[in-house]
């Protein structure tokens, strides 16, 4: 499958990690489409012989064995459209998208061959543009879903990588998704939070990292050999709701707009400390009725403040 002739439109974060690493495993990446084309005119040398250009032409489209749209969501249809009008027979033509939420459903709506249209999403997250080939690709898991052809050649792409694939029902796609951006962007909320929390009692926001790694790398550690309920520790899981007040008290005086971040989050540990038999319910409850009475306080402050 690697003579096919691979046409990646979108050469921002993702696409151009994958049309590095698919030249770099042999594949034919031969056209590549981006709106900024001009800006890559002095791209690495490892896709000298694929093409660049600012917009899908008829021949691009007419002479590529499998489209890859890497673009942001909402721009897919449009794309897969633009695509199918210039091509007018795209049968046996692979279209694959890499977005986390959309299923292959929009390659249908656009006109091309359901059997043939897959989606293929990287588990991975994409900081910045790549200029060469790296491996971010690699040892990974992506999300697939789609046809039957479509799905055999985005499990044959992820192979290549020496990657998994796990299929996702199509209509799971959103919570899949946000299982992604919770594991991802909402790690990078966390630190963040525990910056606002750690800078208050004098640590530096730039040594926060260096000060945390440990810890949040042990806990990763835990929970791979572990689990995840099992790997629990901290005030929630031991009971120990003096140290919890004491937690919600002084976030209630220093920071207070965070008092529903830390309740809410004391919600889920709790769960989780009930699920591991650390907490039976009555210990649940008091805890439970503990961070109420903070947001119940917080709640008529601040309406308290919105009448002034």
């Amino acid at each position: 499958m690697r003579s096919l002739n691979i046409h990646i439109i979108g050469f921002g974060k993702v696409g151009s990690a994958l049309a590095y690493e698919l030249y770099g495993n042999g594949f034919e990446v031969s056209y590549i489409t981006d709106r900024h084309a001009d800006d890559y005119a002095d791209v690495d040398h490892e896709l000298r012989e694929t093409k660049f250009q600012s917009e899908l032409t008829a021949d691009s489209v007419m002479q590529s064995d499998v489209l890859i749209f890497c673009v942001q969501d909402r721009n897919i249809e449009d794309a897969a459209k633009e695509a199918v009008r210039l091509c007018g027979d795209v049968r046996g033509k692979y279209f694959i998208h890499t977005s986390g939420s959309r299923t292959s459903r929009v390659f249908i709506e656009a006109g091309a061959e359901p059997d043939y249209c897959a989606s293929l999403h990287p588990i991975q997250t994409f900081a910045e543009v790549s200029r060469s080939s790296g491996t971010l690709l690699k040892n990974i898991y992506f999300g697939i879903e789609g046809g039957e052809k479509g799905l055999d050649y985005a499990g044959s792409l992820a192979e290549s990588f020496g990657s998994k694939c796990i299929i996702i029902p199509g209509d799971k796609k959103h919570l899949y998704h946000a299982a992604c951006v919770v594991a991802s962007n909402f790690l990078v909320t966390l630190m963040n939070i525990a910056a606002e929390f750690s800078s208050e009692a004098g640590i530096p926001k730039a040594e926060m990292y260096t000060v945390f790694k440990p810890i949040v790398e042990r806990t990763l550690d835990n929970i791979e050999r572990d689990g995840l309920v099992n790997s629990l520790t901290g005030p929630f899981e031991r009971n120990d709701i003096q140290t919890i007040a004491g937690h919600l008290d002084s976030i209630s005086g220093e920071l207070p707009s965070l008092i529903p971040f830390y309740t809410l989050l004391g919600m889920e540990t709790v769960r989780v400390a009930f699920r591991k038999e650390s907490l039976n319910m009555k210990n649940v409850i008091s805890i439970l009725d503990l961070m109420n009475d903070y947001v119940t306080g917080e709640q008529k402050l601040s309406e308290q403040l919105s009448k002034e």
